[in-house]
């Protein structure tokens, strides 16, 4: 039977390792936040051990992430980045006063023409 959604854990690893190096925490300060050893981290990351779905779950609310960008191999963001995956976890977190602040921050730097 060929099944629409599968678990690829070395993709899952992969995408682990990359979303904790963008939001710049250390293997240990995330194992730290999610209540796992570090050395449980390293092995997660390498695809050397399995993760269970509380631990998925921890580690996407640690690094604002929707869990769909850690598990799904399709999904409608599909074309996203690993970074476009980051910024739209951590901008759905937001408050709505946030939310603007950092519209009228990226208008700003959008406008911002240094001298060549």
């Amino acid at each position: 039977m060929d099944y629409r959604y599968k678990v690829d854990y070395p993709l899952i690893a992969k995408r682990i390792k990359t979303a904790r190096k963008l939001a710049g925490l250390t293997q240990e300060q995330l194992a730290e936040k999610i209540d796992i050893s570090t050395n449980a981290v390293a092995k997660l990351e390498n695809n050397l051990m399995t993760i269970s779905l509380q631990t998925l779950v921890n580690i996407a609310n640690v690094l604002h992430m929707d869990i769909n960008d850690l598990l799904c191999e399709e999904h409608p963001a599909e074309d996203k980045t690993s970074q476009d995956a980051f910024l739209s976890g951590l901008v759905h977190s937001l408050s709505p006063a946030e939310k603007a602040f950092v519209i009228h921050m990226i208008n700003g730097m959008k406008r911002y023409q240094p001298d060549e």
